[in-house]
C-alpha cells in the first residue's frame, strides 16, 4: 500500500512514498490503525519495512485492539500467540485482562496472581477489567477491599456503561473456565439500611433494560447488591 503526499514547488508535483515520511508521523498513523483492530495491525506490517519495524514499538503494541475479534485473543493460533505475548509484555490492557482472568480461573484451583494483571488492566481504564476486578473486590467483607472495588464499578455506573460491560462479559465467558471455587459470595449485603429508601423507590424490584435506566439517585449500595447477583451467575459463584 502506498500513501502519497503531493506538494507543489515551482508548479512541479513531487510524490513522497511512505518510506520518506518522518517516524513521528508514521507512528501517529500506525497508532490509529492498530487501535482499530489486531487484524489491521497484522495487515499494516505488509505495507512497508518502516511500518513493520514500528509494530515492534512498545507504545504501539500497548494499544493494539482485540475488541472486534475476541476469538483471536481467547482462542489464539500459534501466530496470534506470538503477537499476544508481545502485547502482554508491552502492558496492553486487553491482553493483561484476558491473561489475568485465565490465570485467576485456571482449572482446577485458580491462580490468585492472575488478579494482579486484571487490576493493572482496570487501572489502565479497561472497562471489562474494571467490572471484574471491582466486583471481585466487592465480594470481600473487608472494608478496604470493598472500597477499592466500588471505585471501579462506580466509574462504570456514572459513565452509563455497567450493563453494556456486563453483556460483553457474558459474550466472552464461554472462552474460559469459571467454576473453581476461588470466589465466594458475600455473607452480608453491601447495603446495611433496612428498609432502604433508595431500594424502596423501585418498589423492591430493580428493572433495567439498559444503562439509561440506571437511576443514579437510588441507593448505591443496593445497586451493588443487585449487580453482585449477576456477577455470581456469570462466574458460577456458589
Amino acid at each position: 500500500m502506498k500513501s502519497e503526499i503531493e506538494s507543489s514547488e515551482n508548479n512541479n508535483t513531487m510524490g513522497v512514498s511512505i518510506d520518506m515520511l518522518p517516524e513521528s508521523l508514521l507512528l501517529e498513523v500506525l497508532a490509529k490503525v492498530v487501535s482499530g483492530s489486531v487484524v489491521d495491525f497484522n495487515n499494516v506490517k505488509a505495507c512497508s519495512k518502516d511500518f513493520r519495524d514500528l509494530t515492534k514499538v512498545t507504545d504501539v503494541l500497548k494499544i493494539v485492539s482485540f475488541e472486534d475479534y475476541p476469538k483471536i485473543l481467547w482462542e489464539p493460533t500459534e501466530h496470534a500467540l506470538a503477537i499476544i505475548k508481545r502485547c502482554e509484555e508491552s502492558g496492553n490492557p486487553e491482553v493483561l485482562f484476558s491473561q489475568g482472568l485465565r490465570e485467576y480461573f485456571k482449572y482446577p484451583k485458580g491462580n490468585i496472581a492472575g488478579l494482579h494483571k486484571v487490576k493493572i488492566a482496570a487501572e489502565c481504564g479497561n472497562n471489562l477489567a474494571k467490572y471484574v476486578y471491582g466486583l471481585i473486590k466487592l465480594c470481600s467483607e473487608n472494608n478496604e477491599s470493598m472500597q477499592e472495588g466500588i471505585e471501579h464499578i462506580r466509574f462504570l455506573r456514572t459513565t452509563k456503561s455497567i450493563m453494556h460491560t456486563r453483556k460483553k462479559m457474558l459474550e466472552i465467558k464461554k472462552y474460559f473456565w469459571t467454576y473453581n471455587g476461588i470466589l465466594a459470595r458475600r455473607q452480608t449485603p453491601v447495603c446495611k439500611s433496612k428498609p432502604c429508601k433508595g431500594w424502596g423507590l423501585k418498589k423492591g424490584i430493580w428493572v433495567m433494560m439498559d444503562d439509561e435506566d440506571d437511576d443514579l439517585s437510588t441507593c448505591e449500595d443496593c445497586r451493588w447488591d443487585h449487580e453482585l447477583k449477576f456477577f455470581y451467575q456469570i462466574f458460577t459463584v456458589l
